[in-house]
């Protein structure tokens, strides 16, 4: 069996080979520890996962399990690699663990401070030491531009906070006491906004950015597979949204085919329960239509509270019609929306 492919071990493991899957992801723990080590991404970042709990074997482990769910809708006659279709698995079954210990953070109030465990890689970011070892400058140069990324995403009164707390313009940092008097704050207020501002940061550093980055990789990654004919994709792009009070009732979305030719657009009627499909993207339009069609069956799931501005779906092939292809091109009904719970 040492000589098998992942697609051959696949097969196997489909007929009910239990060995099979042992096999699959014994052969595949490299590029499962890889993916762990990406979104670990910095030891600030480890540090922080360690104090929630979550060590590198933990999401190890549950790449593999990713990695074993894939194995079921694996088809080994599209041509594609399994490891292709099985990655974007693996990595959601990591970052599903990560957030199920951030939900169950303590969030009774407490106020934070930057000599809590959860804020010591917040603090060695924001108020780094002038050292000449390579190692040190290096560190500095590597986690400067995410923390400058991280600032720029708070609040005006959280980010002109922090830079005058931490010394962030000028290295100089200031008593709690001395904030709140330059802000004229009371000194209660001054640690609320301080609380406020320092669970932003932890969550832009540690989660927020590597999610980011690891989005714009695999975005990288399938437009090459795209390129040389691997994967089908469909990217979008949030063109406008109108709201009813907090609820978004409607949505225009542009759509690329395969990352090429002219962009379409698709509307979607949230209220009503209706997609519809506005322009073709310019390529065939049968081709065109079931590219929408992937668009339109994603956006079923996705909470419509908080809409994507831009992303990216692969899929198997045009050659695979989606089953509302039969529905009339200039409409598409999408039941799931109508009725369900909008919170």
């Amino acid at each position: 069996m040492d000589t098998l492919t992942n697609e051959q071990l696949c097969t196997l493991a489909q007929s009910g080979d239990r060995q099979a899957v042992s096999r699959l992801i014994e052969a595949n723990l490299p590029f499962i520890r890889q993916t762990a080590n990406q979104i670990i991404g910095s030891p600030a970042r480890e540090s922080y996962l360690c104090s929630c709990g979550i060590e590198t074997d933990d999401l190890i482990q549950a790449g593999s399990i990713g990695l074993w769910k894939a194995v079921a809708g694996y088809d080994f006659s599209s041509g594609h690699k399994f490891l292709t279709y099985a990655a974007p698995a693996i990595k959601r079954a990591m970052i599903d663990l990560i957030r199920q210990y951030r939900q169950g953070e303590d969030t009774s109030g407490e106020i934070v401070s930057l000599n809590d465990a959860h804020n010591d890689a917040i603090r060695n970011l924001m108020m780094l030491p002038s050292k000449t070892q390579p190692e040190q400058i290096y560190i500095e140069q590597e986690t400067m531009e995410e923390l400058h990324e991280a600032m720029d995403a708070l609040p005006d009164r959280e980010n002109v906070y922090v830079q005058y707390r931490f010394g962030f313009g000028n290295s100089e940092d200031h008593p709690l006491t001395e904030t709140a008097r330059y802000f004229h704050l009371t000194e209660s207020r001054a640690k609320s906004v301080e609380r406020s501002a320092l669970k932003l940061l932890r969550q832009e550093l540690l989660f927020e950015i590597p999610e980011r980055a690891y989005t714009r990789a695999e975005d990288k990654l399938t437009k090459a597979l795209v390129a040389v004919g691997e994967l089908h994709a469909v990217e979008l792009r949030l063109k406008s949204q109108k709201k009813q009070g907090k609820k978004i009732i409607a949505a225009v979305y542009e759509y690329l085919a395969d990352c090429d030719g002219a962009w379409g657009e698709l509307h979607y009627d949230f209220k009503g329960g209706t997609a519809e499909i506005i322009l073709l993207a310019e390529w065939d339009t049968v081709v065109s239509h079931r590219f929408a069609m992937r668009a339109v069956e994603h956006l079923q799931k996705v909470p419509i509270t908080k809409l994507p501005e831009k992303f990216m779906l692969t899929f198997i092939g045009p050659e695979q019609l989606c089953s509302s292809d039969k529905l009339p091109l200039e409409q598409v009904i999408i039941d799931d929306w109508s009725g369900r719970d909008e919170n």
